[in-house]
């Protein structure tokens, strides 16, 4: 954002000068406005080198920044609040510059003429389908207060099972890191010095002996192709899953994986009903429900079924009856839908069965940590072993040969 110098009055009539970024003029003549200032002079000031203007390069909007607008825009709106006056207040009080960008420009489409989910259609990289359709429903029903409420409470949970997935991951991941990082400092530092010791004896090395000695010397040597070899294959991974082939592949592996499998299951069925749940009670057609959730749910495969039992719903088949046809989804999920349709109580019935799935996750994270534990605990001991194998056997060879 550009800076700009200012001088303006206050109330008193005294003059008060200073500089602010802002996006243009006329938002820093709304910021003054909001601050009780009347603006005397506005420049733009150049900046021929702003750190802080290189860093909003590498910035991006985050699950907690739109949380955070969505629950403070319910809470100024449920106050009576005018609403472009919500806008310019969270737009000021944005500590992401990115973020504090986009609520200016959808409050000024917003002055422009345009209703607020059309504004926020413009920035699909920060509000989604899902988020779009209900701030439409809100806007269309007059109960935009209880939408923004709603779209706050799921962002928040889903962002607590995202936190707890991250959590449950982050000590396997610091394991592997502690055992390639000890790995190199053996193979690169440890290991030649006792290449050097062996290499005064004419004695027969143990074959776990050579095979770590011919790792250490290709490590040593032609480090630039393992790391070649290890960026190429990251690389590689990360443009195939881009691909259509690639992504089903990857989504069907890990519903499949062992252990992380049964665990990405119940996170994308918790994602699935909290969603469905949502924008069935905000008034969303239930064909348009189906398929922003197919959007949402965060697995190709499932949303390639849920968009097979649009097709089907469309032409007249009841939703329970059709989603039984599907083994991908648990019975606890058909059950509770068959109920809901039967009661009309179906959004009750899947905000239940999403807090089901929430436990089910705590739980399947716990279970997770708990098996994780004695395998990086096994591989940490065949690590340990070959390494002490490898290094004492030819000790003892070489004692035997000086006596």
């Amino acid at each position: 954002m550009p800076l700009f110098t200012y001088k303006a009055r206050d109330r008193s009539g005294s003059l008060v000068t200073g500089s602010l970024e802002e996006t243009s003029v006329a938002a820093l003549e709304s910021v003054l406005d909001s601050q009780g200032l009347i603006p005397v002079s506005i420049e733009e000031t150049s900046q021929m080198f702003d750190l802080d203007r290189i860093n909003r390069v590498f910035q991006t909007i985050r699950p907690e920044d739109k949380i955070i607008f969505t629950r403070q825009m319910a809470t100024l709106f449920s106050a009576g609040i005018p609403f472009i006056k919500s806008l310019d207040t969270l737009a000021t009080q944005a500590l992401n510059p990115k973020m504090k960008e986009v609520i200016y420009t959808v409050k000024d489409d917003v002055e422009g003429g345009l209703s607020f989910a059309n504004a926020l259609k413009k920035h699909p990289d920060v509000f989604d389908d899902l988020y779009v359709h209900m701030i439409a429903a809100g806007e269309a029903g007059g109960v935009l207060d209880e939408i923004l409420e709603r779209l706050a409470l799921s962002a928040e949970k889903e962002e607590a099972v995202r936190a707890k997935v991250k959590s449950a991951m982050l000590y396997p991941i610091i394991v592997v890191i502690v055992i390639i990082i000890a790995i190199i400092i053996m193979l690169y530092f440890v290991v030649p010095r006792f290449a050097a010791l062996y290499s005064k004896y004419a004695t027969e090395l143990p074959l776990p002996t050579r095979m770590l000695l011919a790792m250490s010397d290709f490590f040593k040597q032609r480090w630039y192709i393992v790391i070649g070899a290890i960026t190429s294959l990251i690389v590689g991974f990360k443009m195939y899953v881009k691909t259509k082939k690639g992504h089903r592949r990857w989504d069907r592996f890990k519903l499949k994986v062992m252990i992380f499998g049964k665990l990405n299951m119940k996170v994308c069925m918790s994602r699935f009903s909290r969603t469905f749940a949502t924008l069935f009670k905000s008034g969303i057609p239930i064909l348009q429900t189906i398929e922003i959730v197919s959007n949402a749910v965060g697995n190709i495969i499932i949303a390639e079924v849920l968009l097979e039992i649009r097709d089907e719903v469309q032409v007249g088949a009841g939703l329970a009856g059709t989603m039984k046809k599907y083994p991908i989804f648990p019975p606890i999920i058909l059950q509770m839908i068959e109920i809901g349709e039967e009661s009309g109580s179906l959004d009750d019935m899947l905000v239940k069965v999403s807090e089901y799935f929430d436990q089910e996750v705590e739980y399947g994270i716990k279970s997770l940590i708990t098996s994780l534990g004695p395998l990086l605990l096994v591989i940490i001991f065949v690590m340990v072993l070959f390494l002490a194998l490898a290094i004492f056997l030819p000790m003892w060879d070489i004692m035997k040969f000086v006596k």
